[in-house]
């Protein structure tokens, strides 16, 4: 439901350097051997060293942040993944148009319409704000 641009080609680009990474291991990598064989990439040198922007794929750039996040304690690393999808999503949900939601409610709707329907009833989506003087409600999400 995202609009066409730079996420897409983040998308293609990062889909592509995924399965060129598989191919040249030759192996058919599922759930914990993937993991491993990516948890085991190099990371001291940034992509962007390497490739430069040619690439706009974020495959490793991931790599980077699981490694980064097997240091946290557990309940450190949930609380931080859960902010992050939080904010994601309702940026996401902010970046989609309204009539592309209004769509989507004829067929019950996706998580990302019923989250852009809660931010319009507080008043924070970009479509309709809640003009000077009147009253806002305050989001706080645990």
């Amino acid at each position: 439901m995202l609009p066409n641009g730079i996420g897409q080609i983040r998308f293609q680009d990062t889909c592509a350097e995924a399965n060129e990474f598989f191919q040249e291991r030759k192996s058919v990598c599922v759930g914990d051997q993937a993991r491993i064989i990516l948890l085991e990439v190099s990371t001291e040198v940034p992509p962007s060293k390497v490739k430069g922007d040619r690439s706009k794929s974020v495959l490793f750039e991931g790599c980077r942040l699981a490694k980064s996040l097997q240091c946290l304690e557990i309940e450190k690393k949930w609380e931080l993944v859960s902010h992050v999808w939080v904010e994601m999503l309702c940026y996401a949900a902010n970046k989609c148009r309204w009539n592309h939601h209004a769509q989507q409610l004829t067929l019950g709707g996706e998580l990302i319409t019923h989250v852009w329907l809660l931010l319009a009833h507080f008043g924070i989506t970009e479509q309709f704000q809640i003009s000077k003087g009147h009253a806002r409600a305050k989001l706080i999400v645990h």
